[in-house]
């Protein structure tokens, strides 16, 4: 998150969310407009309403039909705006949520894949979804009865100017004041504090359930349920308990709302009597103050939702406005790599992951990788041969020195450029819960089937796929296929994606030996003329590297190999 967005008040977050909404908001003109016409609608029916009936009974006067007249079409006038004010209103609202949502996920897009190492994915889900529509509430039911709730008033203490009841004017004038400014706010820091832990709660909890879901197999296995339960339980009661706190200063809220509403209505009647109102306006004037308060109310409503959403609204931007680990240059610097593959080279690299800069994972490492090259990177657990994979591909950048291509810093080369020219194989690959041919086609969207069989007869998985029931049109998730089948289908993926530069992270490390020997014989052939840069645990597959880089101590030692299948 910058700084900014740390301390911006909701003043702030309400501007920043109007000026991403501008392109859409000029209907919530007519929300508006149509608002204060329902209001003033109800008002004129209730009005209306009162002094016909206190005329009917004090002086006989008036036709009963006459009345129900004007009754109905004010009733009508009032449902027709009603009806316009909430459409105009929900067509921004989720207008608006479409364009955050698009953005959010350009800047996840943007900011991957280090931005996975930093956020759990149940909350950058709940992010995603529930704080994102959280910011429904204000443009569709925050921001035009607002507007109204000032604009009403203000026409009702007009029209009591205009008749000749400055008195009651004046005193309708201090009502609205206590009423829509003063006691909407009662409390306010206090539950907009409570409000805000509410929402990082909520966002815990997800992560917390997905993490839950997710590893249900090794929980269940392992008998930490009741651990996992223990654990939801605490946040669940730290939030029942920041709940219950908002609860009561609604609750307050509310109950000196009523109150004042009453003082506002006894009031009205005081001074209209002194002034010398007859019967049926002074039933006028209450019941036209009485069409106000929900327009008033709607002032409480909007700063007890705006706490809310404007929690939202910083959970959603300490993502969005966070910066990247590997930002994009430059204009001037921009270089555009042919799609030859490339010389890669690391220039007195060193590397320490975020949170740990005291420890290097890889100190001041010099290697260059050959153009075409199929070279092996293999080190114990933990020595820094993924980082070495991760540098390559840009995934981090490093803390000291240069990774260069062809002699140009991979910092001078677009991401997107970059991702499309690097192909990526991690050990624990994910697959889309879609058909085979739709995860094969990630990044090859134009292969046809016959280019999908070839890139499965390469990692022996064709046979497999054929005997399936629908073929390439079956139907998978991660659990409907073994680690190994996994494995294999990542590596079809990354052969028709066809990056000049290939990092394969322990890509066969779930294979039987003799499967392995196989699928890596065929990925020789089919990576020849690539940069290959294949990561593993086992030495059985060295021999067949033109290089070998062995990692330890941060350092990274190179020994030359008399590849048997080059």
């Amino acid at each position: 998150m910058t700084e900014h967005t740390l301390t911006d008040g909701r003043a702030s977050q309400t501007r920043w969310l109007l000026s991403f909404g501008r392109p859409v908001l000029w209907p919530l003109l007519i929300s508006i407009a149509c608002r204060v016409a329902e209001l003033a609608a109800g008002a004129a029916l209730l009005g209306y309403a009162a002094h016909a009936a206190v005329s009917a009974v004090t002086t006989g006067s008036g036709s009963a039909v006459s009345v129900l007249l004007v009754v109905l079409t004010l009733a009508a006038i009032r449902g027709v705006f009603h009806y316009l004010e909430h459409y105009t209103g929900h067509w921004v609202a989720f207008r608006v949520l479409a364009m955050m949502r698009v953005f959010f996920y350009r800047r996840l897009a943007a900011l991957a894949p280090a931005i996975t190492y930093r956020h759990r994915t149940g909350d950058l889900l709940g992010r995603v979804t529930r704080d994102i529509d959280r910011l429904e509430v204000f443009f569709a039911h925050t921001v035009v009865p607002a507007i109204a709730a000032v604009v009403m008033p203000s026409g009702v203490l007009l029209w009591l100017i205009v008749i000749g009841y400055p008195g009651v004017a004046l005193a309708v004038g201090v009502s609205v004041v206590v009423l829509g400014a003063g006691v909407p706010f009662v409390g306010r820091r206090r539950v907009g504090r409570n409000e805000a832990a509410i929402v990082a709660h909520l966002g815990t909890v997800s992560a917390h359930l997905a993490d839950s879901i997710a590893g249900l197999r090794e929980i269940s296995a392992f008998g930490a349920a009741p651990e996992r339960m223990r654990t939801l339980d605490r946040v669940e009661r730290d939030l029942a308990v920041r709940r219950r706190v908002v609860a009561r200063w609604s609750a307050a809220r509310v109950a000196l709302t009523r109150a004042c509403q009453v003082g506002a209505l006894a009031a009205v009647v005081v001074t209209a009597h002194a002034g010398g109102a007859d019967a049926a306006t002074i039933a006028a004037m209450v019941a036209v103050m009485f069409a106000t308060f929900p327009a008033l109310e709607a002032v409480d409503a909007f700063a007890a939702l705006l706490g809310s959403t404007t929690s939202s609204l910083r959970r959603i931007r300490e993502i969005a406005d966070g910066t990247s680990d590997t930002p994009g240059p430059s204009t001037a610097d921009a270089w555009h790599p042919p799609e030859s593959a490339p010389e890669i080279r690391f220039d007195g690299v060193a590397f320490a992951h975020p949170g740990r800069p005291g420890r290097r994972v890889l100190d001041r490492v010099d290697l260059t990788l050959p153009a075409g090259g199929f070279v092996g990177v293999v080190g114990p657990t933990g020595s820094g041969k993924s980082t070495l994979g991760a540098l390559a591909a840009r995934i981090w950048d490093p803390v000291v020195g240069r990774v260069l291509w062809d002699g140009h810093d991979l910092r001078h080369i677009p991401v997107d450029v970059l991702r499309d020219r690097v192909t990526v194989v991690d050990q624990d690959p994910y697959l889309l819960p879609t058909s085979i041919a739709a995860n094969l086609r990630l990044g090859a969207p134009e292969a046809t089937d016959e280019r999908l069989w070839e890139a499965l007869h390469a990692v022996d998985l064709d046979t497999f796929v054929r005997a399936m029931p629908d073929g390439l049109d079956t139907a998978i998730s991660d659990r409907t296929l073994s680690g190994g089948q996994r494995q294999r289908l990542a590596l079809a993926r990354a052969i028709l994606h066809d990056g000049a530069v290939i990092v394969v992270d322990e890509g066969t490390g779930q294979l039987d030996a003799a499967t392995e020997a196989r699928v890596v014989a065929r990925l020789r052939r089919e990576w020849a003329g690539r940069t290959v840069l294949w990561i593993t645990h086992r030495e059985s597959t060295l021999d067949r590297c033109d290089m070998v880089c062995r990692v330890r101590d941060g350092q990274v030692i190179v020994e030359e190999s008399t590849a048997s299948a080059c």
